[in-house]
Protein backbone atom coordinates (compact mmCIF):
# COMPACT_ATOMS: atom_id res chain seq x y z
CA UNK A 1 0.00 0.00 0.00
CA UNK A 2 1.39 3.71 -0.81
CA UNK A 3 2.14 5.69 1.84
CA UNK A 4 -0.58 8.33 3.10
CA UNK A 5 -0.57 11.20 4.47
CA UNK A 6 -1.34 10.74 7.93
CA UNK A 7 1.63 8.44 7.88
CA UNK A 8 3.50 10.96 6.56
CA UNK A 9 2.14 13.22 9.75
CA UNK A 10 2.83 10.48 12.33
CA UNK A 11 6.56 9.63 11.25
CA UNK A 12 7.22 13.33 11.57
CA UNK A 13 5.97 15.13 14.44
CA UNK A 14 7.26 18.39 13.32
CA UNK A 15 5.65 18.67 10.35
CA UNK A 16 1.74 18.12 12.67
CA UNK A 17 1.00 21.38 12.11
CA UNK A 18 0.55 20.82 8.43
CA UNK A 19 -1.90 18.08 9.25
CA UNK A 20 -5.11 20.13 8.68
CA UNK A 21 -3.12 22.15 5.74
CA UNK A 22 -5.24 21.63 1.90
CA UNK A 23 -2.38 22.77 0.17
CA UNK A 24 0.22 20.38 2.12
CA UNK A 25 -2.38 17.38 1.40
CA UNK A 26 -3.44 18.16 -2.11
CA UNK A 27 0.30 18.21 -3.26
CA UNK A 28 0.77 14.88 -1.53
CA UNK A 29 -2.09 13.10 -2.24
CA UNK A 30 -2.86 14.49 -5.95
CA UNK A 31 0.95 15.63 -7.09
CA UNK A 32 3.52 13.35 -5.14
CA UNK A 33 1.27 10.27 -4.84
CA UNK A 34 0.29 10.03 -8.18
CA UNK A 35 1.36 7.23 -9.98
CA UNK A 36 3.39 8.54 -12.75
CA UNK A 37 5.05 10.95 -10.53
CA UNK A 38 6.23 8.08 -8.37
CA UNK A 39 7.19 6.40 -11.44
CA UNK A 40 9.30 9.28 -12.74
CA UNK A 41 10.60 9.87 -9.20
CA UNK A 42 12.56 6.37 -9.21
CA UNK A 43 13.68 6.57 -12.70
CA UNK A 44 14.98 10.21 -11.71
CA UNK A 45 16.81 8.21 -8.55
CA UNK A 46 17.95 5.68 -10.38
CA UNK A 47 19.78 7.95 -12.99
CA UNK A 48 21.09 10.27 -10.35
CA UNK A 49 18.41 13.05 -9.97
CA UNK A 50 16.61 14.30 -7.56
CA UNK A 51 13.64 12.65 -7.29
CA UNK A 52 11.44 16.24 -6.41
CA UNK A 53 12.72 16.45 -10.43
CA UNK A 54 10.13 14.59 -11.59
CA UNK A 55 7.32 16.89 -10.36
CA UNK A 56 9.05 19.95 -8.51
CA UNK A 57 7.02 22.11 -11.75
CA UNK A 58 4.23 20.75 -11.07
CA UNK A 59 4.23 21.69 -7.21
CA UNK A 60 5.33 24.66 -8.18
CA UNK A 61 2.50 25.59 -10.46
CA UNK A 62 0.61 24.69 -8.10
CA UNK A 63 1.75 26.76 -5.42
CA UNK A 64 1.74 29.88 -8.03
CA UNK A 65 -2.06 29.48 -8.41
CA UNK A 66 -3.34 28.55 -5.10
CA UNK A 67 -4.76 31.39 -3.65
CA UNK A 68 -4.12 31.40 -0.12
CA UNK A 69 -0.55 29.97 0.07
CA UNK A 70 -1.20 27.94 3.58
CA UNK A 71 2.27 25.63 2.18
CA UNK A 72 4.74 28.26 1.71
CA UNK A 73 7.61 26.92 -0.89
CA UNK A 74 9.47 30.54 -0.13
CA UNK A 75 9.81 29.12 4.05
CA UNK A 76 13.05 26.67 4.04
CA UNK A 77 11.11 24.23 6.71
CA UNK A 78 8.30 24.01 4.15
CA UNK A 79 10.73 22.97 1.39
CA UNK A 80 12.65 20.45 3.94
CA UNK A 81 8.61 19.27 4.67
CA UNK A 82 8.25 18.63 0.89
CA UNK A 83 11.44 16.37 0.90
CA UNK A 84 9.87 14.80 4.00
CA UNK A 85 6.77 13.79 1.92
CA UNK A 86 9.12 12.54 -1.23
CA UNK A 87 10.99 10.45 1.01
CA UNK A 88 7.78 8.88 2.66
CA UNK A 89 6.35 8.42 -0.76
CA UNK A 90 9.44 6.23 -1.73
CA UNK A 91 10.33 4.43 1.46
CA UNK A 92 7.87 1.11 0.43
CA UNK A 93 9.69 1.11 -3.01
CA UNK A 94 13.19 0.47 -0.80
CA UNK A 95 14.40 3.68 -1.30
CA UNK A 96 16.45 5.52 1.08
CA UNK A 97 18.18 9.38 1.22
CA UNK A 98 21.44 8.70 -0.04
CA UNK A 99 22.60 12.70 -0.80
CA UNK A 100 21.49 16.26 -1.87
CA UNK A 101 21.90 17.75 -5.54
CA UNK A 102 20.81 21.53 -7.13
CA UNK A 103 18.26 21.09 -9.57
CA UNK A 104 19.06 20.41 -12.56
CA UNK A 105 18.88 24.19 -14.33
CA UNK A 106 17.10 23.39 -17.63
CA UNK A 107 14.29 22.89 -14.94
CA UNK A 108 14.25 26.74 -14.37
CA UNK A 109 12.40 26.37 -10.86
CA UNK A 110 11.63 29.29 -8.54
CA UNK A 111 11.16 28.12 -5.27
CA UNK A 112 13.26 24.43 -4.97
CA UNK A 113 16.73 24.91 -5.58
CA UNK A 114 17.85 21.39 -4.85
CA UNK A 115 16.37 18.02 -3.30
CA UNK A 116 17.45 14.60 -2.05
CA UNK A 117 18.49 11.85 -3.82
CA UNK A 118 17.56 8.09 -3.53
CA UNK A 119 19.02 4.72 -4.27
CA UNK A 120 17.36 1.24 -3.80
CA UNK A 121 18.34 0.07 -0.69
CA UNK A 122 16.23 -1.72 1.36
CA UNK A 123 13.46 -4.65 0.23
CA UNK A 124 10.76 -3.21 -1.52
CA UNK A 125 7.12 -3.95 0.26
CA UNK A 126 5.80 -2.27 -3.22
CA UNK A 127 7.21 -2.86 -6.81
CA UNK A 128 6.72 -1.08 -9.64
CA UNK A 129 5.60 -2.65 -13.02
CA UNK A 130 5.77 -1.43 -16.45
CA UNK A 131 3.83 -3.35 -19.58
CA UNK A 132 3.97 -2.98 -22.57
CA UNK A 133 0.84 -3.85 -24.41
CA UNK A 134 -0.36 -4.04 -27.76
CA UNK A 135 -3.02 -1.74 -29.38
Amino acid sequence: MKATYQEFIESNPNYRKYEFNKEAREIFENILSKDTNIISMIEASETGKPALTACVLEIENYYDNSPVKEFDLEDNFTKQGLGRMVKKILEPFGYTVVGQKDMPKALNTRYVVSASTYKLTETPKLKIVKTIVNC
